[in-house]
């Protein structure tokens, strides 16, 4: 199926974000006992989720706060999803890779968005290593996501727990190893070829 929404403009930008025409729809915040239907809306409410988080570089989301807030509270038309429905569209980001709970053990009450997976980010940072000729060069995360050489790359300000797990795709696959600092700005990377 086609993408129903889009953003107003090219990531990056400070444009506010283009809501598709559901997300005034009412029963849109409520999950519906059909399950044709409820499939749909969660395929919609997961495309929306990834957009919207990706269009303002979110990265993690604490379930109970993010319920009273934009995308999943509608202002206008006063609707907001519950917290249940809104962990079920979490369990299906999971289920897509997408997302991964965190904090306590069984708790489902805060995870991570990857709108871009961490296999994703991971060949991007290895290509950026490859073209800068930065193979066999320890570099800080610091400098990897905050870096002047990083300036423009899709990853730049990525946040720290997506950019570890892009890191661990890499060294899983001997194209990166990780070094242990003092903190996690210290902790350093070499890329191999």
């Amino acid at each position: 199926m086609a993408n129903t929404f889009a953003t107003s403009a090219a990531e990056g930008t400070s444009s506010a974000f283009q809501f598709p025409e559901i997300y005034s729809f009412p029963p849109f915040f409520s999950r519906q006992p059909n399950e044709a239907t409820w499939r749909e809306q969660r395929r919609q409410w997961c495309e929306l989720i990834l957009a919207y988080y990706k269009h303002n570089r979110l990265y993690s989301m604490s379930l109970a706060e993010a319920a009273t807030e934009p995308p999943f509270t509608n202002r206008q038309i006063h609707r907001s999803l519950r917290v249940d429905v809104l962990r079920e569209l979490v369990d299906e980001l999971v289920k897509q890779g997408n997302a991964v709970w965190t904090g306590a053990k069984n708790t489902k009450d805060s995870c991570l968005i990857f709108w871009r997976k961490p296999d994703v980010w991971a060949s991007m940072i290895h290509q950026w290593a490859s073209e800068r000729g930065m193979f066999n060069t320890v570099l800080t995360l610091f400098e990897l996501t905050n870096g002047d050489d990083t300036v423009g790359q899709e990853f730049h300000n990525l946040d720290p727990t997506t950019l570890r797990r892009a890191l661990d795709v890499l060294q899983s696959q001997g194209k990166a190893q990780l070094f242990v600092g003092t903190s996690d700005e210290d902790m350093g990377v070499k890329f191999f070829t």
